[in-house]
């Protein structure tokens, strides 16, 4: 009896989380950011960067291109929302010789941000 009800309980597709290129938790103390990069030498692509969160705002988005040593703004959004954060942007990496850099800044004097980041890369 208890092995029916164990299996309607798993996801009906369980490699989901492993076609993600990264998935990430995490906490983002008051009046910190977060800096993540992903070092893609060679690795020519489209990506898409999705940001949630369901923190008291403001948040603010950033994507980088990385060159070597010298990092360019591509997108940067500021949400003021109180819950229900969405941030999504496309980095395009087609000639393979860029990084992707992606920073989270929590401008909440009072409460840590819980944010999920995901990286994919589309079908063609």
């Amino acid at each position: 009896m208890l092995l029916p009800v164990l299996l309607l309980a798993l996801p009906a597709h369980p490699t989901e989380a492993s076609e993600y290129l990264y998935y990430r938790d995490v906490v983002i103390p008051p009046f910190k950011s977060m800096r993540e990069f992903f070092d893609l030498p060679d690795r020519r692509g489209s990506y898409e960067v999705t940001v949630v969160s369901d923190s008291l705002g403001p948040l603010t988005f950033r994507v980088l291109r990385v060159q070597g040593e010298a990092e360019r703004l591509e997108v940067r959004r500021r949400s003021y929302r109180i819950q229900n954060h969405l941030f999504q942007a496309a980095f395009d990496n087609r000639g393979g010789k860029d990084d992707l850099m992606v920073v989270i800044d929590n401008a909440n004097p009072l409460q840590s941000a819980r944010v999920s980041l995901y990286v994919i890369e589309p079908p063609p």
